[in-house]
């Protein structure tokens, strides 16, 4: 097995384009669970959560974000002590990008 950390790089992509594009799911809505409450979102929404959550953790600070979800507006409270959890929802086997939002009230 090779160390890959030292590896010098080849200019090779972890996962080619194509790939990628003959992958069949797709994220189409993030789900934010939070102090009892269900939040979900669309996946340009979730991954700017997603990236001041991982922010916020890394540096071990703890501030309000606001979340833009299917329902309105909110801030939550993020840090340390506090639990998130976010989960990704993918369209199902033979259900289209549409039906899917359809069905969690994001269309």
């Amino acid at each position: 097995m090779t160390d890959t950390k030292d590896a010098p790089a080849t200019g090779a992509e972890p996962f080619p384009a194509a790939e990628i594009a003959s992958l069949k799911a797709k994220t189409v809505a993030h789900v934010i669970h939070y102090r009892r409450k269900t939040y979900v979102t669309l996946p340009s929404e979730g991954y700017a959560l997603l990236k001041r959550v991982r922010t916020l953790l890394r540096d071990g600070t703890t501030d309000l974000v606001p979340l833009v979800h299917r329902d309105g507006f909110v801030w939550l409270a993020v840090g340390p002590n506090i639990p998130i959890a976010v989960d990704e929802v993918e369209t199902d086997n033979g259900e289209s990008e549409k039906a899917t939002l359809k069905r969690l009230g994001l269309r």
